[in-house]
Protein backbone atom coordinates (compact mmCIF):
# COMPACT_ATOMS: atom_id res chain seq x y z
CA UNK A 1 0.00 0.00 0.00
CA UNK A 2 1.22 3.46 -0.89
CA UNK A 3 -0.08 6.58 0.82
CA UNK A 4 -0.75 9.89 -0.90
CA UNK A 5 -2.13 13.28 -0.03
CA UNK A 6 -3.81 15.57 -2.51
CA UNK A 7 -4.70 19.20 -2.25
CA UNK A 8 -6.77 20.71 -5.00
CA UNK A 9 -8.36 24.12 -5.50
CA UNK A 10 -11.89 24.28 -6.85
CA UNK A 11 -13.43 27.31 -8.53
CA UNK A 12 -14.91 29.42 -5.72
CA UNK A 13 -18.06 30.51 -7.59
CA UNK A 14 -19.51 27.00 -7.47
CA UNK A 15 -22.56 26.42 -5.35
CA UNK A 16 -22.34 23.97 -2.45
CA UNK A 17 -24.14 21.20 -4.34
CA UNK A 18 -21.85 21.38 -7.35
CA UNK A 19 -18.80 21.48 -5.07
CA UNK A 20 -20.03 18.32 -3.33
CA UNK A 21 -20.48 16.66 -6.75
CA UNK A 22 -16.88 17.42 -7.72
CA UNK A 23 -15.41 16.20 -4.43
CA UNK A 24 -17.58 13.09 -4.57
CA UNK A 25 -16.46 12.36 -8.14
CA UNK A 26 -12.79 12.61 -7.11
CA UNK A 27 -13.40 10.37 -4.09
CA UNK A 28 -15.27 7.86 -6.29
CA UNK A 29 -12.41 7.91 -8.80
CA UNK A 30 -9.91 7.04 -6.05
CA UNK A 31 -12.15 4.25 -4.75
CA UNK A 32 -12.74 2.83 -8.25
CA UNK A 33 -8.95 2.69 -8.72
CA UNK A 34 -8.72 0.39 -5.70
CA UNK A 35 -7.92 3.13 -3.23
CA UNK A 36 -9.33 4.05 0.13
CA UNK A 37 -9.97 7.58 1.39
CA UNK A 38 -8.40 7.88 4.84
CA UNK A 39 -8.88 11.57 5.56
CA UNK A 40 -10.95 14.30 3.89
CA UNK A 41 -11.09 17.98 4.81
CA UNK A 42 -12.68 21.00 3.14
CA UNK A 43 -10.47 23.96 4.10
CA UNK A 44 -13.00 26.42 2.72
CA UNK A 45 -12.80 29.44 0.47
CA UNK A 46 -9.46 31.25 0.62
CA UNK A 47 -7.79 34.08 -1.24
CA UNK A 48 -5.19 32.87 -3.72
CA UNK A 49 -1.62 34.19 -3.65
CA UNK A 50 -1.93 35.03 -7.32
CA UNK A 51 -4.74 34.93 -9.85
CA UNK A 52 -5.43 31.58 -11.49
CA UNK A 53 -7.70 31.63 -14.56
CA UNK A 54 -8.74 35.18 -13.62
CA UNK A 55 -9.88 34.00 -10.15
CA UNK A 56 -8.81 35.62 -6.87
CA UNK A 57 -10.42 33.00 -4.60
CA UNK A 58 -10.66 29.23 -4.52
CA UNK A 59 -12.03 26.47 -2.32
CA UNK A 60 -9.28 24.22 -0.98
CA UNK A 61 -9.93 20.48 -0.61
CA UNK A 62 -7.45 18.16 1.13
CA UNK A 63 -7.58 14.35 1.05
CA UNK A 64 -5.31 11.53 2.12
CA UNK A 65 -5.72 8.10 0.60
CA UNK A 66 -3.98 4.78 0.16
CA UNK A 67 -3.81 2.88 -3.09
CA UNK A 68 -2.24 -0.39 -4.22
CA UNK A 69 -1.18 0.48 -7.77
CA UNK A 70 0.47 3.85 -8.28
CA UNK A 71 -0.25 3.76 -12.04
CA UNK A 72 -3.70 5.12 -11.19
CA UNK A 73 -2.07 8.33 -9.93
CA UNK A 74 -1.40 9.35 -13.55
CA UNK A 75 -5.09 8.88 -14.31
CA UNK A 76 -5.98 10.99 -11.29
CA UNK A 77 -3.68 13.78 -12.53
CA UNK A 78 -5.41 13.62 -15.92
CA UNK A 79 -8.79 13.80 -14.16
CA UNK A 80 -7.70 16.99 -12.37
CA UNK A 81 -6.37 18.52 -15.59
CA UNK A 82 -9.54 17.84 -17.59
CA UNK A 83 -11.95 19.17 -14.97
CA UNK A 84 -12.35 22.88 -15.75
CA UNK A 85 -13.68 23.61 -12.25
CA UNK A 86 -10.41 22.52 -10.61
CA UNK A 87 -7.91 25.38 -10.77
CA UNK A 88 -4.83 23.59 -9.37
CA UNK A 89 -3.92 20.26 -7.82
CA UNK A 90 -0.97 18.69 -6.07
CA UNK A 91 -0.45 14.98 -5.36
CA UNK A 92 2.31 14.01 -2.94
CA UNK A 93 3.44 10.58 -1.78
CA UNK A 94 3.65 10.37 2.02
CA UNK A 95 4.73 7.87 4.65
CA UNK A 96 2.20 5.96 6.71
CA UNK A 97 3.23 7.86 9.86
CA UNK A 98 2.15 11.14 8.19
CA UNK A 99 -1.45 9.99 7.78
CA UNK A 100 -3.93 12.00 9.86
CA UNK A 101 -6.19 10.27 12.30
CA UNK A 102 -9.58 11.95 12.78
CA UNK A 103 -9.35 11.43 16.53
CA UNK A 104 -5.98 13.20 16.63
CA UNK A 105 -7.41 16.08 14.61
CA UNK A 106 -10.36 16.47 16.99
CA UNK A 107 -7.98 16.43 19.98
CA UNK A 108 -5.88 19.19 18.38
CA UNK A 109 -9.01 21.30 17.88
CA UNK A 110 -10.03 20.78 21.52
CA UNK A 111 -6.55 21.72 22.73
CA UNK A 112 -6.53 24.88 20.61
CA UNK A 113 -9.96 25.83 21.99
CA UNK A 114 -8.72 25.28 25.55
CA UNK A 115 -5.60 27.37 24.85
CA UNK A 116 -7.71 30.16 23.41
CA UNK A 117 -10.04 30.11 26.42
CA UNK A 118 -7.12 30.24 28.86
CA UNK A 119 -5.60 33.18 26.95
CA UNK A 120 -8.94 35.00 27.07
CA UNK A 121 -9.16 34.38 30.83
CA UNK A 122 -5.61 35.70 31.32
CA UNK A 123 -6.42 38.83 29.33
CA UNK A 124 -9.60 39.48 31.32
CA UNK A 125 -7.79 38.99 34.64
CA UNK A 126 -5.03 41.40 33.52
CA UNK A 127 -7.62 44.05 32.69
CA UNK A 128 -9.24 43.66 36.12
CA UNK A 129 -5.91 44.21 37.93
CA UNK A 130 -5.28 47.45 36.03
Amino acid sequence: MKFYETTYIVHSALQEGRLNDITESINTFVKSAGGEIIYFDNWGRKKLSYMIDKQKYGTYIYIQFKILDNSHIKNLKIEFEHNTNILRSLIVKIDEVDVFDKNQEEEKKEISKMDKNSKDENLSSEKKTE
